[in-house]
């Protein structure tokens, strides 16, 4: 399922992403590990927090296809 996630280098492009697929953004604060927000088994979007702390950004970006 990663497989098909692309990542992002804007927290902001992120939160807009969120909020066009109908997600609440998480408070980047409280994410230790990783974050993750599904529907309907499929996987949206997900944030990777590395060993030194720094997130890094993941969406589907097929979410927001027209076609």
């Amino acid at each position: 399922m990663e497989k098909m996630l692309t990542e992002i280098g804007s927290y902001s492009l992120f939160h807009e992403y969120l909020n066009v697929v109908g997600a609440a953004s998480p408070a980047l604060t409280r994410i230790k590990t990783g974050w993750e927000f599904k529907r309907k088994d499929r996987l949206l979007a997900q944030i990777r927090v590395d060993d030194h702390g720094h997130a890094r950004f993941f969406i589907d970006a097929r979410a927001i296809s027209v076609n």
